[in-house]
């Protein structure tokens, strides 16, 4: 746990000191929250009925937020770090692989809900934005299922990329084109059925769902969204397997182009 601790101390120092990183993660959303919310206004229709466009446009974008810290951000920073040596480095130390992994995730995860913090306070304090106090605890377990969700995607998309120049289209790719068809930009409340089926079928429209519903004065009861929920679990469970079974260490060979798996691939192998 200490060794645990100092990683995570030192990754957030070097998010703090890294300013593409800090303003993709922190910045960046907030840019796109403070552009949509301030030039719309009105209701738009979701889940539930209609609900003021702040008090929508809030929750989705802060999933964005979310998404950049807890997904895009591993899928850039571990083949740039298995490129240049870090990896193989640190694989050749006494510190277990599980602790240097949980430190990744931790700090992505402790970046994604800074993220989404901020937005929440910004749109409470500029756009009148409404936080129902009975909602908290279900709004704090959906980030923090979320956030380890997109983690484990995050980790096991980067084992497919073999160079660290192609992962910011691997990471825009896959990730996206899921935005504007799981409600991060728009509701999916009434969009034609296969959209809503092919959204349905990733984790990240469940997630917005999940914690639009913590902001909606629609929700009744606790707000935990089970069935949504439990499609995080899975998604999370499947990234973790991938991770586990095609992580890799080791830089890839100029000439395998990242098709040839090393040695040695699984965390928990030594």
């Amino acid at each position: 746990m200490r060794l645990l601790a100092i990683w995570i101390q030192a990754g957030l120092k070097t998010l703090v000191r890294t300013p593409r990183s800090a303003f993709f993660t922190l910045v960046f959303p907030m840019i796109l929250l403070l552009l949509i919310d301030s030039t719309n206004s009105g209701t738009v229709t979701a889940a539930g009925g209609k609900v003021d466009f702040a008090q929508y446009f809030t929750p989705s974008l802060a999933i964005f937020g979310l998404s950049f810290a807890c997904y895009t951000s591993l899928v850039f920073s571990i083949p740039r770090a298995r490129e240049q040596g870090i990896l193989k480095r640190i694989r050749g130390t006494p510190l277990p692989p599980s602790t240097y992994l949980a430190a990744l995730i931790a700090v992505a995860l402790l970046a994604g809900l800074a993220s989404v913090t901020l937005m929440v306070v910004v749109g409470v304090a500029a756009f009148g934005v409404h936080v129902y106090v009975h909602l908290l605890p279900a709004a704090i377990i959906t980030l923090i299922l979320g956030g380890l969700c997109l983690a484990s995607l995050g980790i096991a998309v980067s084992s497919f990329v073999g160079r660290a120049d192609s992962a910011p289209v691997v990471a825009n790719v896959t990730l996206l084109p899921l935005t504007f068809i799981s409600g991060v930009f728009a509701p999916i409340h009434g969009a034609p059925g296969w959209v809503t089926a092919i959204a349905h079928f990733f984790p990240l429209a469940h997630l917005v769902d999940a914690f639009y519903g913590t902001f909606s004065p629609h929700t009744t009861g606790s707000g935990f969204a089970w069935n949504h929920l439990a499609v995080l679990v899975v998604w999370t469970l499947v990234g973790a397997r991938v991770a586990v079974k095609r992580f890799r260490w080791d830089p890839v060979s100029p000439g395998s182009r990242g098709r040839k798996r090393q040695p040695d691939v699984s965390p928990a192998a030594g």
